[in-house]
């Protein structure tokens, strides 16, 4: 069966999406790494900090400032983690609104798809624009730090308006289908003006 091609309406709000989302989802992404990263250091570091905190328990100032540190790794942990997830879902949504303001088909399908897709390839994607970003500049470190966001969000930009636009364009309907829709459309359109046509060829034979 012959697929339907997309229209320009479609096309461009599936490019949109892909950039806007995709440029969110790419931080909240990278967030959660960062969170699972000191999560796991942490938990690896405990048993470590908890033998400090027993050899220097006698020193008060020793003890409080191991204390007071781990509660405040923990707490940035967790606000971190919020943040991150809900960057994830505002992506989601920003996906599904500029979808169907597109009339793309399935928008909520097109996005997890999409996000699927992305989710693995920013894993390479993300050395790739720090390689970059370092690469442009003498210093390796001020490339990397302040050109390397800048890389980043471009590349998430153009990668998303691709993923996009090729899962929009994967779940495009029948061409069938929407002759059958334009059709009928078209059908409904003409039979009002069809019907006032007759109306007025009857008005003007009875007054003759």
């Amino acid at each position: 069966m012959q697929k339907a091609q997309l229209s320009s309406a479609q096309r461009g709000h599936s490019l949109v999406a892909g950039a806007v989302a995709h440029a969110l989802f790419s931080v909240g992404w990278l967030m959660l790494g960062f969170v699972a990263l000191g999560g796991g250091i942490t938990l690896l570091l405990g048993g470590t900090a908890n033998g400090v905190s027993g050899l220097f328990g006698d020193v008060p100032v020793v003890a409080d400032f191991i204390g007071s540190a781990g509660s405040v790794i923990g707490t940035v942990i967790i606000v971190v983690a919020v943040v991150a997830l809900l960057l994830v879902a505002l992506a989601a949504f920003a996906s599904v609104f500029l979808l169907k303001r597109g009339a793309v088909r399935k928008p909520w399908q097109v996005t997890f798809q999409s996000l699927g897709i992305v989710a693995l390839l920013d894993i390479p994607l993300f050395v790739a624009y720090l390689t970059i970003a370092a690469n442009a500049t003498d210093s390796a470190v001020g490339g990397t730090v302040l050109l390397g966001p800048v890389v980043g969000i471009i590349g998430s930009a153009v990668v998303g308006a691709l993923v996009w636009w090729w899962m929009a364009w994967s779940r495009r309907g029948s061409a069938s289908k929407f002759a059958g829709v334009t059709a009928t459309a078209s059908a409904t359109a003409v039979a009002p003006q069809q019907s006032s046509s007759a109306a007025g060829e009857t008005g003007t034979t009875t007054s003759k």
